[in-house]
């Protein structure tokens, strides 16, 4: 069952329902906007060809390698 506070069903002939944009996820998007922008300056590590992740420019070349060895340990399946 469709939860229809949620969504808006737009329906012609032929087209596919969609989700509308609900202020929750305007809400997240508009915290996670602010959280980077507090983060300041950020590196973009590549773990391997399908995977980057994202570190403070100010960490030190030894901190950045224990993250990335966590990262490697933590996520094996996503690599």
């Amino acid at each position: 069952m469709v939860d229809k506070r949620n969504f808006s069903v737009h329906k012609s002939e032929g087209d596919v329902t969609r989700p509308v944009r609900t202020s929750v996820a305007q809400q997240a998007e508009s915290v996670l906007k602010n959280a980077k922008e507090k983060a300041g300056d950020v590196i973009h590590v590549s773990i391997s060809e399908r995977t980057t992740i994202e570190l403070p420019a100010n960490l030190s070349q030894e901190e950045i390698d224990a993250r990335v060895e966590k990262y490697i340990r933590l996520h094996k399946s996503k690599i």
